[in-house]
């Protein structure tokens, strides 16, 4: 069941959703949906997702199930990413606070949060899986020090021009987390960790 819509991305919109099972308890989900242009779109952008479904660590959020979707009302096929809900917010967040305040994160929370996600990282690049997307809004916050990687991007997905434009006019006007060479359609390993400097610099400073 579908709680509420969360703030969409360019890239797709969040849907905030909630499991019932037959014993009433309830667990809490986030639903990223991605529109996709053609049917090849979509089922490219699904075989590469499936291996989200492998991830298993501490500092990395849980993927629990893919699926294409038809929607009537635009007459377009969406890709679907079901994903554990943290319940706890995410990093932008937790910088727009600090900053809102005139505050700094404290250096152990910082080397904290760099220790997890350069050993989250680690294990995505040795099984060939690239974040694309890393930026604080898709990093959750789990505990005081404690943080996990979220919303994953396919390579098909970040390569569709139409979305990658509005990507880019936003960054014009918002910081941007993007490497350079990301602009030509070019994702590595070290893409992801250009991304991560800018969030670490973003964190240092609020």
């Amino acid at each position: 069941q579908v709680l509420e819509q969360l703030q969409p991305g360019a890239l797709g919109t969040m849907l905030e959703a909630e499991l019932k099972t037959g014993k009433a308890a309830r667990k809490k989900y986030v639903i990223k949906q991605v529109e996709c242009i053609e049917q090849y779109q979509a089922n490219e952008a699904l075989k590469e997702a499936k291996d989200l479904l492998k991830l298993r660590h501490s500092n990395i959020c849980i993927y629990k199930e893919l699926f294409l979707t038809w929607n009537n009302e635009v007459s377009s096929l969406f890709l679907c990413l079901v994903m554990r809900h943290s319940g706890q917010g995410d990093l932008s967040a937790l910088i727009k606070e600090k900053r809102q305040k005139s505050e700094k994160i404290t250096d152990t929370v910082v080397q904290r949060f760099l220790g997890q996600m350069v050993d989250a990282l680690f294990y995505t690049h040795k099984q060939n899986i690239l974040h694309r997307n890393i930026k604080p809004s898709n990093i959750l916050v789990t505990g005081e020090a404690s943080f996990m990687l979220s919303d994953f991007s396919t390579e098909s997905l970040m390569k569709d021009e139409m979305k990658w434009k509005i990507r880019v006019e936003e960054s014009r006007y918002f910081k941007s987390w993007m490497a350079p060479e990301t602009f030509g359609f070019s994702f590595t390993e070290k893409s992801d960790i250009w991304s991560l400097g800018s969030v670490l610099l973003d964190m240092m400073t609020c």
